[in-house]
């Protein structure tokens, strides 16, 4: 590619990034990257109204979009290039994307990702292969120093979103949903640093300009808002669209997206936990934050009521087990789904079983359950914390009556 930055030129970012270009990322990588699904969601259908069409570009073998624009990029580095190997800068699905192809082809890969990187992704990415760093606290800072070793290095820097090669590869999803659906006349992406969205813009403006292309970001991390009014900055320390938690969007991005993107909207950190929910119960879909951004714009109303049928582009799955747990928790709580209770019971053998009989009968599911035998206010009595599953909050209301009913008393805790 000849440049520190790969793919930049003198030219402008509309002459880098067109759909001649793409078309030839799509002949080039097709070999190794077959189309993605695209299926008709009938529960979210029915939910908003509209006919919504899922692009699955979390079904990769590294879990998300990210494997088009790197496996694109490594293929047009010369030989010399190549055997000095590359470096990146990735919060995760990048430096997962970039490692796995480059393992692939025999390039030397060294991947700069922040501290706080969730675990599944550094592991993942370590286990294709590349050289780890783990450097700063967000995906800025690792860029930053991610740039400087390259320099110092002389390895060819391949940037997860500012790069014509990225962005062209990229844009093979939008080829591939004209190739997979005849009809629609909207479409939601989501926006970190602008690459996803600026490829799968251009080639649906040329193909298709009538298309609604609307781009959903973390209000904590508003980096692609129209016109270049950007923060700058990051709102908070973490995001559970960790993917898209990016300060700025690129030099090349930026102009794309001002040039042939709609609307950018903003949605919060629950509603993006809500829509991930949503997602494993509608369609039994595991999908990281950023990528169920797009659901949550859309169920928060952003899109405009005459768009009705739409694709929403789920991006990345690569989400830890943990924090999943956590967020279905979380959202069984704000539903009403969830009740916490603490029941002072005599302290002697059958008072739990006894206990646990009523909750049954009252068809509560018990989820945990906690002694302490230090604090109870009632001698001879043991205090039992209990988290149960519940249906609703009439059902709620329900299971505590039915404890007072049968003489065990309960309090929220």
């Amino acid at each position: 590619m000849g440049s520190f930055f790969s793919g930049w030129s003198k030219q402008s970012p509309l002459e880098l990034v067109t759909l001649p270009k793409i078309k030839e990322a799509k002949d080039r990588i097709a070999s190794a990257l077959p189309p993605t699904p695209l299926t008709l969601s009938t529960g979210v259908s029915e939910l908003s109204g509209r006919e919504i069409f899922f692009k699955w570009d979390n079904k990769f073998k590294t879990g998300s979009f990210k494997e088009r624009g790197a496996t694109n990029a490594l293929l047009q580095l010369a030989e010399r290039e190549q055997s000095r190997g590359v470096c990146a800068a990735s919060a995760g699905n990048h430096a997962q994307a970039l490692s796995f192809h480059a393992r692939r082809l025999g390039i030397p890969c060294k991947l700069v990702m922040p501290v706080g990187a969730p675990l599944v992704k550094i592991e993942r990415t370590r286990r294709n292969g590349a050289d780890v760093i783990l450097e700063g606290n967000t995906l800025d800072d690792a860029y930053q120093y991610a740039t400087e070793l390259a320099r110092k290095e002389g390895l060819s820097f391949i940037s997860p979103f500012d790069d014509a090669h990225i962005i062209n590869g990229q844009g093979c999803c939008g080829l591939e949903i004209v190739e997979q659906l005849s009809a629609f006349d909207s479409i939601i992406v989501p926006i970190g640093g602008g690459g996803y969205i600026s490829g799968i813009a251009t080639a649906l403006k040329a193909l298709k300009p009538e298309i609604f292309v609307l781009g959903v970001q973390s209000e904590w991390a508003e980096s692609g808002r129209l016109g270049q009014h950007q923060t700058g900055k990051l709102l908070a320390p973490s995001t559970i669209a960790d993917g898209i938690a990016v300060k700025r969007t690129g030099r090349l991005t930026q102009p794309i997206i001002d040039a042939r993107v709609d609307k950018v909207v903003s949605v919060s950190e629950q509603l993006i936990a809500r829509a991930i929910v949503s997602l494993l119960e509608i369609e039994h879909a595991v999908v990281e934050g950023a990528g169920a951004a797009p659901l949550a714009a859309l169920l928060a109303g952003h899109l405009p009521e005459k768009y009705r049928r739409t694709v929403v582009c789920i991006s990345g799955s690569n989400i830890d087990m943990n924090v999943l747990q956590r967020l279905m928790e979380r959202d069984m709580g704000e539903r009403g789904r969830l009740l916490r209770v603490k029941v002072s019971v005599p302290d002697r053998p059958g008072s739990l079983n006894a206990t646990a009989g009523i909750l049954a009968r009252a068809g509560a599911n018990i989820l945990e359950v906690i002694h302490d035998r230090t604090c109870s206010e009632l001698p001879g009595n043991v205090d039992i914390m209990m988290v149960m599953e519940v249906r609703n909050p009439d059902h709620s209301r329900e299971v505590v009556q039915e404890l007072q009913r049968c003489g065990v008393q309960s309090k929220p805790y």
